[in-house]
């Protein structure tokens, strides 16, 4: 039996057994894939790489093999710098796509449908709160219903920052298991190119899995094709390439701009058209290896470092992997002329000597083998062990302090903004020769990454792994910054100042070797601007110039404006961090995930039919209530909430279900519902529910001519303000065409250009502006108009 007006259920909850597998899909009350159940029929990845930007697109069906409706969770884990920008699910051959709506409305929309028996899709961060949501990256959903013999199509877009490090970037797809057994792809597509404004060298695939046939290469552009059948995802399709060294310092820049105004928001009761948007930039620096080469040299100074190693609770299974391979190359990496301690921290700190010891290979291996006959038990207190890194720093100045953990405090403090501040407080009171820099390496889909940027703040390094992300690259530039400096007060400037606005830096401490890159907007269009990064790199200043015009219309990077709106809510959520939340700025982050389509803690994606988003608009009296629902619905009646029942008739040239009613005109006007009881040809009976507004007031309207008198011929400015609820306004004057007005964000009003006719007799006229709302209510102003000859 088919449900009436059905659609896929997509549920996001953050499990937290569950790591981050991507697209895997588990059948109900099962604890790993069953291909005999659910299998993966279709998987088609698309993946466009534009200038460090990457934006991947996977589309999956998935089948099941029963005789019986299925549901299964589906789970996946974001790459550590992504955003999801996209999601839809279908239902047969119609795709739903979701919108982007404030967490708390999409979860009350969400669980009203549930209670009507309908599937809408949700897609959110983290399961419970948007506090939680700001520390996780796993997602998963239960989908159903997955119909007998019958698939079930999901999609997801997500955009990653990939970064450079030593001339070398490396981007994956999260393909290989973790948690679960790995699935087979009955049929695999992977569409692939790579684009840079930088030149690239020695572009590479690991991946033995898929071997792609390259269809075009040269010095900035690179793409190719994989197609298989019944492909193993057993390992994860990955990149590596080097921008030519030959082109290192220089500054390049990307713009984009569309002058067209944006489509109506889909979910607004009253959606108006937009304004133009403004333009945005990129500008990125490839910062040359000067003297610091691929890390602290034999004969550099000598270093200290103080590696904090978690062994709570919360580091079990691949994460403690990760985190012990971390401090075995750490410990490894350092010279016997170098100093280090190793702090264990849950609960409690061990430390492994009283102070810093020689990191001859003898004790480095003593250490390690401190750490395998340690065991994982309590809580993670982050306050004591960075409390106790500190009391070490005291005899080892200059030390590096690296934080091997997901970051998760659940002992001492535990709150992100209070424990930052504390540290913060605590290092600057510090002899300024004996504060430490500030290394974090985060490993775990839910490593607690706000806290880590903060505490990173105190002259230091972040970087974060997830449980199933390869860790060699991002582990070996982590690395090789411990003995180095950073760029010194590096910042871009662009000229004319006046014309930029918002600026943001894309990475927190640009190194030697790397990319340093700025989004921002553009006012006006311009012919040319001036963009100059500066710093210092090995006690030298640096420079980098690039001139670049800001076109009128540029579409060639659309990744520009959702950049720029992430980069923008991030320091939104910091600000939250550090202040806590308050609600202009909450109200910010959803305005501009909504305006630019990405999910953050205080939004989520919600994928239904848009006629249960936007309610419809009607004055009292207005006689027609339509439905479509599925073909099985044999009877449709109507319950009004002024007592009216009456059932609805069934127009088979339309599909549609209609009935006419009258609207009480003593209604007020708001949004009201009307219950609708459908039975299908089993007998079986389901309630759903519709909404409406009750609009009865007329626009008012307020017209504005920049003058009373005109000759023939002349052409008249006209401006007219209207509610905001108007969808059409139109001037009309005996004689001459009517003339319709739109809204101006310059004028900030509805403006339009009445010609007066060459034929028109002078005289006294009455122009008259007429505003029509989306419920077909007018209003109207009338002013005189004089003719002279």
């Amino acid at each position: 039996m088919r449900r009436a007006l059905h659609f896929a259920l997509l549920w996001l909850a953050a499990v937290p057994l569950l790591w981050g597998d991507a697209g895997v899909l588990i059948p109900r009350d099962k604890q790993q894939p069953d291909p005999s159940i659910l299998s993966l029929e279709e998987m088609e990845i698309t993946i466009r790489i534009d200038n460090g930007d990457a934006r991947v697109f996977v589309r999956e069906v998935f089948a099941n093999h029963t005789n019986g409706i299925q549901e299964g969770d589906y789970v996946f884990a974001l790459p550590g710098s992504a955003t999801v920008s996209d999601f839809a699910v279908w239902d047969g051959s119609t795709r739903i796509p979701a919108v982007i709506l404030e967490r708390k409305r999409a979860e009350e929309i969400y669980n009203s449908l549930r209670w009507q028996s309908l599937d809408p899709g949700l897609l959110e961060m983290g399961e419970r709160t948007a506090e939680e949501a700001r520390r996780t990256a796993v997602f998963s959903a239960k989908i159903m219903p997955i119909p007998a013999y019958g698939t079930k199509r999901l999609e997801i877009e997500y955009h990653e920052s990939i970064p450079v490090e030593t001339l070398k970037s490396y981007f994956a797809i999260p393909l290989r298991p973790d948690a679960y057994h790995s699935q087979t792809a009955a049929h695999l597509w992977i569409h692939f190119e790579l684009h840079s404004a930088h030149a690239l060298k020695d572009v590479q695939f690991p991946s033995q899995l898929y071997s792609l046939q390259i269809k075009q290469q040269d010095a900035h552009t690179m793409r190719g094709e994989f197609e298989g059948r019944n492909v193993d995802l057993a390992e994860d399709f990955s990149v590596r390439y080097n921008l030519d060294s030959a082109h290192a310092d220089s500054l390049e820049v990307l713009t984009y701009r569309n002058p067209n105004p944006g489509e109506p928001n889909p979910t607004e009761m009253a959606p108006v058209q937009g304004g133009p948007e403004p333009g945005f930039f990129e500008a990125s620096a490839l910062l040359g290896m000067g003297q610091a080469g691929g890390g602290a040299t034999a004969g550099g100074p000598p270093r200290t470092v103080l590696a904090l190693f978690d062994t709570s609770l919360s580091m079990q299974w691949e994460k403690l992997d990760r985190n012990y391979e971390a401090l075995d190359k750490l410990l490894r990496s350092l010279r016997p002329t170098d100093k280090f301690n190793l702090l264990l921290f849950n609960t409690e700190v061990t430390p492994f000597a009283p102070a810093p010891v020689a990191a001859d290979p003898a004790t480095v291996q003593k250490a390690l083998d401190s750490v395998k006959a340690s065991r994982l038990r309590g809580g993670t207190n982050v306050q004591a062990a960075l409390s106790a890194a500190l009391d070490q720093a005291r005899q080892s100045p200059g030390a590096y302090l690296v934080l091997l953990s997901d970051a998760g405090a659940t002992r001492g403090t535990i709150q992100n903004g209070k424990l930052a501040a504390w540290y913060a407080a605590q290092w600057q009171q510090l002899p300024e020769n004996q504060r430490p820099h500030t290394y974090i390496f985060a490993v775990g889909d839910d490593a607690n990454m706000p806290l880590v940027k903060l505490l990173s703040r105190q002259e230091g390094v972040q970087e974060w792994v997830r449980s199933t992300e390869p860790i060699d690259f991002k582990l070996t530039a982590f690395l090789s910054k411990i003995g180095r400096d950073p760029i010194a007060g590096l910042h871009l400037d662009a000229s004319p100042a006046s014309n930029f606005d918002m600026v943001y830096p894309l990475q927190e401490a640009p190194f030697s070797g790397s990319m340093a890159s700025w989004i921002g907007q553009y006012k006006a269009p311009a012919k040319s601007a001036s963009f100059v990064a500066q710093g210092v790199r090995d006690g030298q200043p640096l420079e980098m110039k690039a001139t670049h015009p800001l076109p009128e219309q540029d579409l060639e990077h659309p990744q520009l404006p959702r950049l720029w709106a992430r980069a923008r809510v991030d320091a939104l959520l910091e600000k939250i961090e550090r202040e806590g939340e308050d609600k202009a700025t909450i109200d910010e982050i959803i305005r501009l995930a909504r305006k630019y389509k990405f999910v953050t803690p205080y939004t989520s994606f919600l994928a239904v039919p848009r006629a249960l988003l936007r309610p419809r608009v009607m004055r009292p009296g207005d006689p027609v209530l339509r439905v479509r629902t599925d073909p099985s619905i044999v009877s449709v009646v109507a319950l009004f909430p002024f007592g009216l029942v009456k059932p609805l008739r069934y127009l088979p040239d339309e599909d549609t279900w209609q009935t006419r009613f009258l609207a009480p005109p003593e209604m007020n006007d708001g949004t009201y519902r009307v219950r609708l009881v459908l039975r299908d040809n089993s007998g079986h009976v389901y309630r759903e529910s519709k909404s409406f507004v009750i609009l009865s007031k007329p626009p008012v309207v307020r017209v504005r001519l920049d003058q009373a008198q005109v000759h023939r011929g002349q052409t008249v400015m006209l401006r007219a303000s209207a509610s905001s609820s108007t969808r059409t306004v139109v001037a009309r004057l005996p004689g001459a065409s009517p003339v319709y007005l739109h809204w101006s964000d310059q004028a900030g009003a509805n403006t339009g250009e009445l010609v007066i006719p060459d034929y028109l007799p002078a005289g006294k006229y009455t122009l008259t502006v007429t505003a029509e709302d989306i419920a077909h209510n007018i209003g109207s102003q009338e002013v005189a108009l004089e003719v002279l000859p």
